[in-house]
């Protein structure tokens, strides 16, 4: 047996810790993958059924000048599979350059991702099954080098290296096996037709209120594509991605127009302000601030969970907690009006159970009703592109 694979403290073999670091690295790959087909594709990937896995991904902790962390993170793990590729395929287990480059990046990489879970679980408020297996993947990855950094002075060290070729074919292999499954995962999440519930076109009449001033919209009333978002401003999900809606106006000027709809779901923990909040932003819409109001809503770290945070708000655009409260009680006016309506609308002629649920209105067009990286993707179709682009 080679002096390399002899144990050196009655711990884990050096060669065995390396082999740790291919699988963790392989691991790494395909998790940072699906994450990263996710942004390029605007996909809905498997996740739990609170959509956590959304709202991480439009959040803006997510992307670092603009480019999303998921590429960064799959950059690192291809670094890190790398260096313990050479290692096992070079015999070069104490090679001290090799070893510390990985040892650095495990340590960033394991900073970073911590950080991200802490930003997911105190200001996003959702869960990302996938960042947090990455995370996790990362804190392992640490550990192993950790002990493989302790071993360089090993007095094994100065035994020559030793090629060993399988470790070339297994690992490309399993990077073989890891690729197979996120581009199967691409495949099936891609497939938007497959998921997408139609819309009975009778209904269609209900989904955007008539006339103008009965509702809130971004772009023209010609505009030939029409997104209709079905939101609550308290849901983590939709107040990050609550920007796309102005990007999405911007980027095809007169070509889309966005009609917002309310969806309180008042009785879920985190949106306990979610009525106040309609009542708030519907009393904006009457000054015609709705969208300014929305805008500053949803920009806070997280949802006012007491009527003082929605009043300070609120006090932005000279709407007092009086107001609101009036407004609250009298089942005539315009602000519950509006909110009966589209809950209303929401149980009763639509039947959607989640936020946000998105609607694409194309005339002569079937109507789907979509989650909001299918929104995406059907925007991307080279049909509804063909509609968009001058």
């Amino acid at each position: 047996m080679s002096s390399v694979t002899k144990t050196y403290n009655q711990g884990v073999s050096i060669v065995t810790l390396n082999r740790i670091l291919i699988i963790l690295g392989i691991l790494g790959l395909f998790v940072a993958g699906v994450l990263t087909v996710q942004h390029i594709g605007h996909l809905d990937i498997p996740c739990t059924t609170d959509g956590g896995c959304v709202a991480v991904a439009m959040h803006p902790s997510s992307y670092i000048q603009g480019i999303p962390v998921a590429f960064f993170g799959l950059a690192g793990y291809i670094i890190l599979t790398t260096l313990a590729i050479v290692r096992g395929f070079t015999g070069q287990y104490y090679n001290k350059i090799l070893t510390l480059t990985g040892y650095l990046g495990a340590s960033i990489g394991m900073i970073v991702s911590l950080y991200l879970q802490y930003i997911s679980f105190t200001v996003i408020e959702a869960k990302c099954v996938w960042c947090m297996t990455s995370a996790a993947i990362m804190v392992l990855t640490f550990i192993f080098y950790s002990m493989l950094f302790g071993r360089l002075g090993n007095p094994d060290a100065e035994q020559p290296p030793v090629t060993n070729s399988k470790v070339l074919f297994t690992s490309f292999a399993g990077i073989l096996v890891a690729a197979t499954a996120v581009g199967g995962i691409y495949i099936r999440s891609n497939r938007v037709d497959d998921k997408a519930e139609l819309v009975d076109a009778q209904m269609i009449s209900k989904l955007i209120p008539e006339p103008r001033s009965e509702r809130n919209q971004l772009g023209p009333d010609d505009a030939p594509v029409t997104v209709v978002e079905f939101a609550d401003l308290c849901c983590p999900q939709c107040r990050s991605g609550f920007p796309k809606m102005h990007e999405l106006v911007a980027k095809y000027p007169g070509k889309i127009r966005v009609v917002y709809r309310h969806f309180p779901i008042y009785q879920l923990p985190g949106h306990e302000m979610a009525l106040q909040a309609v009542i708030t932003a519907e009393l904006a819409a009457q000054k015609g601030k709705f969208w300014e109001f929305a805008d500053a809503f949803t920009a806070t770290e997280e949802a006012p969970k007491t009527m003082e945070g929605v009043e300070a708000i609120a006090a932005q655009f000279g709407i007092t907690g009086e107001d609101i409260d009036n407004a609250m009680k009298d089942d005539n006016s315009v602000p519950n009006k509006h909110l009966t309506r589209d809950f209303t609308d929401v149980q009763e002629s639509f039947f959607i159970n989640s936020t946000p649920t998105f609607m694409i209105y194309i005339k002569d067009k079937p109507v789907k009703k979509l989650t909001f990286a299918q929104a995406m993707k059907e925007l991307d179709r080279e049909e509804v592109q063909k509609i968009l682009k001058p």
